[in-house]
């Protein structure tokens, strides 16, 4: 036997007490089961004393109904801002759902308010998830898809006209709006097809498939201030329709006689 495992054999056991002599003593198992259990019991106690009151501080901390997002209908995905928004605001300050419905009549404003109240009228008191369902149904149809389709498509990216944060966060709001189970990536390789083929192929070779949105925000102002790329091309019908040009359209008999005398001159030299 080694001097470890003597050493380990002169060690007092959990399970037999020491002797007076040692100085020590053991606890009893059943006493330490019992004081456990009586910690146990203070703490869920003090637990359920605290949680009232944790729940009071947070509805003191709940923002007033002016500063709750608005829903008015107008806009090209509002709709989906303000569940998400009220969502949020009641899973941070464990709102009921019965408190959320409760200011629907304020939060909603214009049209959706008249929509509001002729719901409520025909269907009476229901559930928030039915009233975001119903949302949903109204505002989501084929005609705003169509709507906010277009809007993506049209807004081709352009140096001159957009700054890189806002026209990549709204064109990402498009597609996650119209797509919501599309994944990160395909989002942002979809928005990057709006940056034209130069551009486009310049910000892919940057970037990473785990690039996030701000990776790619940045890499593209990076681009475009350092380089030309993604900027408008000269439109060359303005830049070749000279003065000379105007003259001659609006004149056309006069400039063709003018056109066919210097000809005969040059000829004769």
């Amino acid at each position: 036997m080694n001097d470890i495992e003597q050493l380990m054999n002169t060690l007092p056991r959990m399970s037999t007490p020491l002797n007076q002599n040692e100085g020590t003593r053991i606890p009893n198992p059943q006493v330490l089961d019992i004081e456990n259990s009586q910690l146990t019991n203070e703490f869920a106690t003090s637990f359920l004393n605290l949680e009232p009151l944790m729940g009071q501080a947070l509805l003191k901390e709940v923002p007033k109904v002016k500063e709750w997002p608005h829903f008015s209908g107008e806009g090209e995905y509002d709709h989906i801002e303000f569940i998400r928004g009220i969502d949020m605001i009641k899973e941070d300050f464990e709102l009921a759902d019965r408190l959320v419905i409760a200011i629907f009549n304020t939060l909603f404003t214009k049209l959706v308010h008249r929509w509001y109240i002729k719901s409520r009228q025909a269907h009476g008191n229901q559930s928030l998830t039915w009233w975001k369902t119903l949302m949903i149904n109204k505002w989501a149809n084929d005609s705003w898809k169509f709507k906010v389709e277009a809007a993506f498509e049209s807004a081709k990216f352009n140096a001159h006209k957009y700054k890189a944060l806002p026209w990549f966060c709204q064109q990402k709001d498009r597609l996650t709006a119209l797509y919501p189970d599309m994944s990160e990536f395909m989002i942002h390789r979809t928005i990057l097809r709006q940056c034209g083929g130069d551009l486009e192929n310049s910000v892919k070779s940057r970037t990473a498939e785990q690039s996030s949105a701000e990776d790619i925000i940045n890499i593209l102002e990076e681009v475009t201030t350092r380089t030309k790329i993604g900027s408008s091309r000269v439109n060359l019908k303005t830049r070749f329709n000279t003065p000379w040009k105007d003259s001659v359209d609006k004149n056309p008999k006069e400039n063709s006689n003018n056109l066919k005398y210097k000809s005969e001159d040059t000829i004769r030299k």
